[in-house]
């Protein structure tokens, strides 16, 4: 099971796949015989095929041991929080590029996260941040915004890659698919997840 710390505005992708085994699989449902691995590995090319663009999925890296200055994956896209010893104090950004107690800097030409020596001795340093990146983890956070575009794509996926699935069936997923996407897209654009 996934173990991530949650806000209303997400899911966990476990979740998503947990809730569509309930919702879209079984007797007398559109998929009667989807199997749990079968959409886990359609949820993640789900995810692939529209994170740069729509998903910005959360995601927490715990109990990290950091040195300054240190290298901060390419794939990362904002920094919600820095904590010491999560949660007891959250670290603030400075634009000054040699950070006090307390602060941090982001270097984004050398794409690095820049700390003061005395937060990096005070304890496990936890890093919260919004990624593009794909990702095969569980516990990645998906907007809540973003989740019936997944569901939709999901169930797409699963029956284009079945034999005897009726032309027209997939066609008008294909269109729904495309249609939540959209709607996912111009929804996340003005949202705040702060």
């Amino acid at each position: 099971m996934a173990d991530t710390s949650l806000s209303n505005a997400f899911i966990s992708l476990n979740d998503i796949v947990n809730n569509f085994l309930i919702s879209y699989t079984g007797p007398g449902k559109l998929i009667p015989d989807g199997k749990r691995t079968e959409v886990i590995f359609h949820a993640r090319r789900c995810l692939q095929e529209f994170a740069y663009e729509t998903l910005k999925s959360q995601f927490t890296e715990e109990e990290l041991t950091f040195t300054s200055p240190f290298d901060f994956p390419a794939s990362m896209v904002v920094i919600i929080s820095i904590t010491v010893n999560d949660p007891a104090e959250t670290l603030v950004e400075t634009s000054d590029d040699d950070p006090a107690e307390g602060e941090y800097y982001m270097d984004y030409a050398a794409k690095q996260i820049v700390f003061n020596a005395a937060d990096v001795t005070k304890g496990n340093l936890v890093l919260k941040y919004l990624s593009n990146a794909l990702t095969t983890s569980e516990s990645a956070a998906i907007p809540k915004l973003a989740e019936e575009a997944l569901y939709a794509c999901i169930i797409y996926a699963v029956l284009a890659n079945r034999e005897n699935t009726r032309p027209d069936v997939l066609q008008r997923l294909l269109i729904e698919k495309t249609d939540k996407l959209d709607k996912a897209k111009s929804r996340l654009v003005f949202t705040n997840f702060d």
